[in-house]
């Protein structure tokens, strides 16, 4: 009862500072000079790589919609069987719904390929050759020409270890993969990594937005944050609409940054998920110099 009444009386207080601090954030970062849009024509067949049911809508929604409206050949698979979600119902009850909620996305979206891989949630692992074999076989059937999966700095385990097994699959295939899209979800991408960005006009920001109905289940989120970091980045790149970020880079970087972020003790748990805003200044400054650490150690790689 405590916790509900701070909540009630911080909510807009906490609303209006993450606001102001997140426009002068985006109006005083330097970004990526050599940023370019992203290529849809080009990759006309996508993977879209989510551990849990809603990080795709999330972390690029948008780009999905704009990728069905262009008749693009779209696949999404759920690595994780969303047992972990925060639920006053039971384990099973929880999974199934959250498995609804899947192809509610599947059918709204208009992805034509749908797989759950059903992975135990919070435990991912990206040394399970069970699951290596599964994902290799889904992305040697598909023949992608882009695969989209989670940025690399990231507070949660399962986001990170989605990206590192396809890391994996991508060396196991001996493929020389240069489309990788690594997207945002509970951390923000410093804008000087975004290398492409995908520009949302009102219909599509709208669109997006109504996605977010989807997932009864996550009454825990506040899923209002994810807009304003949407709507606001896009003043950083003189755009009136709304933008999502991408850091785009081959199987060779990839490997590369994986390496060294295990070199140098790289932990999701050090940093907290923005998952609402309640936790959005928390996920920015929790461990700051840390993060700031490695996003140097990417900005070396990408430069390269």
């Amino acid at each position: 009862m405590i916790k509900k009444i701070l909540k009630a009386i911080l909510k807009y207080p906490l609303m209006m500072i993450n606001r102001i601090y997140i426009f002068i954030y985006y109006k005083l970062v330097k970004n990526n000079r050599d940023y370019k849009e992203i290529d849809l024509e080009g990759n006309g067949n996508i993977i879209v790589l989510s551990p849990h049911v809603d990080d795709e809508t999330i972390g690029l929604g948008g780009t999905i919609i704009r990728h069905s409206k262009m008749g693009s050949k779209m696949t999404l698979v759920y690595l994780t069987d969303g047992s972990g979600s925060t639920s006053d119902k039971s384990k099973d009850e929880t999974i199934e719904e959250r498995r609804q909620e899947g192809i509610l996305v599947k059918e709204s979206y208009g992805f034509d390929h749908l797989y759950f891989l059903d992975q135990v949630d919070g435990n991912l692992d990206s040394n399970n050759e069970e699951l290596i074999e599964r994902l290799k076989e889904i992305i040697s059937n598909k023949k992608p020409d882009a695969i989209f999966s989670p940025f690399l700095i990231d507070g949660n385990k399962d986001h990170i270890e989605t990206t590192k097994v396809l890391s994996k699959v991508l060396e196991d295939l001996d493929m020389d993969f240069d489309n990788i899209y690594l997207y945002e979800v509970n951390n923000l991408i410093h804008p000087r990594l975004v290398n492409v960005t995908s520009r949302l006009d009102d219909d599509i920001y709208k669109e997006k937005k109504d996605k977010y109905k989807i997932f009864k289940s996550q009454w825990a989120m506040g899923f209002g944050i994810y807009d304003l970091m949407d709507r606001t980045r896009a003043i950083n790149y003189k755009y009136k609409g709304s933008i999502e970020v991408f850091v785009k880079l081959g199987q060779r970087e990839l490997r590369h940054a994986i390496k060294s972020f295990k070199n140098n003790s790289f932990d999701p748990e050090d940093f907290k998920q923005i998952s609402s805003e309640f936790t959005f200044m928390q996920g920015v400054f929790k461990n700051k110099n840390t993060k700031d650490k490695f996003n140097r150690i990417m900005m070396k790689l990408l430069e390269k």
